[in-house]
């Protein structure tokens, strides 16, 4: 039994033993007391660049926000200096006087920031140049400056408000009972003009104190005034032309028909106000560009034969809903039918369908030529009348 538990405590202190080599070799040689100072010091180093950073943010939001010194100093440039200034820069030597003086290191050891921080100090404590801002001869020249800027803010330009004395009027010739203002390119200036029609001599404006005439290309015309004040035009033979321009806030009354044979454009019109009916003959289009459109038409047939009543193009309109009345002698039908295409083939349907007898027509649709056709089949070869309205849809 003895030897047994020698071999047992030997087996275990041969297991404590590698476990400590094993932690050994893992850890190596650690001083606790060398592993604590260096933590020490690197704390202290750490705490030490903390304050240096907060000396130097202080240094630099005083430098910033510090007011600068004023002084009065009275620049007197002798010519010795300048002839002395002149040699050294002839000679491509520095100035005898640095604008900065220079910046002794200190025997501390200092880093950039530091030392860009102790140059600004040093360019804050130089003494500024200013003027005496007390003299009282630059108190009256600013006063006078002051009482011309506020001259100039008041007239709006340069001061002048006589036309005569603008540097493009020429004065001996505008000066001038009687002349009027023309502008001369050889002398690029206004000069004075006669009111008859200018220095060529041709009249391109009358005078008259009852009936003037007045050459046109296509005719004569006629104008009648009442004591030199032209009043409406009377007379107008062949085909002069009347153009208003540029008039603002003045309405058109016009009591009889008004026919325009190209097209009227609102383009500033926002809303039509009309007491009567407004006729559109071929449809009305919405939008710019045009989104949807409304067109009315209409069809006779006199077969039961499947035809054509209405078509619209593929490429433009995508879609169209119709709304078809259908008169047969003494018998009516109204319907709607609503069609749509992919481009080869179109599709629609009928509903709302009201009528007074039987029914009077069936409809369908399909593709030819790159149009969408509306097509009606009559049941009787009776006389079939079809008045439709359509709104189109753009692609």
């Amino acid at each position: 039994m003895t030897s047994d538990l020698k071999d047992f405590f030997s087996l275990i202190g041969k297991a404590k033993k590698e476990k400590e080599d094993e932690f050994q070799s893992l850890v190596g040689d650690l001083d606790i007391d060398s592993m604590f100072n260096q933590v020490k010091v690197s704390v202290a180093e750490e705490k030490k660049k903390k304050q240096k950073e907060e000396r130097q943010v202080k240094a630099l939001e005083s430098w910033l926000f510090a007011e600068p010194k004023e002084e009065e100093i009275i620049i007197e440039k002798k010519q010795d200096d300048y002839e002395e200034l002149k040699k050294e820069i002839g000679s491509k030597k520095k100035p005898s006087k640095p604008a900065v003086e220079e910046i002794k290191e200190e025997e501390i050891e200092e880093d950039t920031i530091d030392h860009a921080l102790k140059i600004l100090d040093t360019i804050k404590s130089k003494e500024e140049v200013r003027e005496q801002t007390d003299d009282p001869e630059i108190l009256k020249i600013r006063r006078e400056l002051e009482y011309l800027k506020n001259l100039v803010n008041m007239q709006g330009g340069g001061g002048e408000v006589r036309l005569e004395f603008l540097d493009d009027i020429d004065r001996d010739t505008a000066l001038v009972n009687g002349k009027y203002l023309q502008y001369d390119s050889s002398t690029k200036k206004f000069v004075g003009a006669d009111a008859s029609g200018g220095s060529g001599g041709d009249s391109d404006y009358a005078s008259v104190a009852g009936i003037a005439t007045f050459a046109t290309t296509a005719g004569i015309a006629t104008f009648a005034t009442t004591a030199g004040v032209s009043t409406n035009a009377q007379g107008l033979t062949g085909t002069p032309t009347i153009a208003v321009t540029n008039i603002t806030g003045v309405a058109a009354t016009f009591t009889g028909n008004v026919s325009i044979a190209g097209t009227l454009t609102y383009d500033d019109v926002t809303n039509i106000d009309s007491i009567g009916i407004v006729t559109a003959r071929s449809g009305v289009y919405f939008g710019s560009p045009v989104v949807s459109a409304i067109e009315s038409n209409s069809a006779t047939t006199t077969t039961t034969s499947q035809t054509s009543i209405d078509s619209f193009s593929a490429s433009e309109y995508r879609s169209a809903k119709y709304q078809v009345q259908v008169t047969q002698g003494s018998s009516y039908q109204v319907t709607e039918i609503s069609i749509v295409h992919d481009g080869s083939d179109s599709y629609g349907t009928e509903y709302a369908t009201i009528k007074t007898g039987s029914s009077l027509a069936s409809f369908s649709t399909d593709i030819s030529d790159g149009n969408v056709r509306l097509l009606a089949t009559p049941t009787s070869s009776s006389s079939t009348v079809f008045k439709f309205t359509k709104t189109s849809i753009v692609v």
